[in-house]
């Protein structure tokens, strides 16, 4: 009996399939809510940590939707108006800086906070972006890459 070549390579691609040679990844992925002023943090669907937010004032809203990790700063330097702020805890923009959007002109970021009361309140005060305590911005920041699903919910 013999067996077509494009046969064979079906028969072959099929089985690697079925085999499980091409492994699994776990997906590490990102949930905010606008509502509860949480972030939930997930690997392969199971929550493994949980972190209260401060987000967008009603004048400057966190948008709503589906995005992924788009830049990691380890050690952010705060930029506006001329002013540059070194990076370290008394920086706006925290400890861990990790953007998930630009929209126009602007960008959108999961970062520390030098005011963590304001994420203790989970309070609406930021320009849009979402304000996690230093301490839990790191365990995020530790736990993510570039391209790790990103979803902001209003419920």
């Amino acid at each position: 009996m013999t067996i077509r070549p494009i046969l064979l390579a079906s028969l072959i691609s099929a089985a690697v399939g079925v085999a499980g040679v091409t492994p699994a990844q776990a997906e590490t992925s990102i949930q905010i809510s606008l509502k509860n002023r949480y972030l939930t943090l997930f690997d392969d669907g199971k929550v493994i940590g949980k972190y209260p937010v401060a987000i967008g004032a009603p004048e400057s809203p966190t948008p709503a939707g589906s995005y992924a990790i788009t830049k990691m700063e380890p050690a952010p330097t705060y930029h506006k108006k001329g002013k540059v702020i070194a990076p370290g805890p008394k920086n706006p923009v925290g400890v861990r800086y990790m953007a998930y959007v630009q929209i126009g002109t602007g960008e959108y970021a999961i970062h520390g906070t030098a005011w963590p009361n304001w994420v203790k309140l989970r309070s609406a005060v930021s320009l849009g972006c979402i304000r996690m305590l230093n301490n839990d911005v790191i365990q995020v920041f530790n736990r993510v890459k570039v391209g790790t699903p990103v979803l902001v919910t209003t419920n």
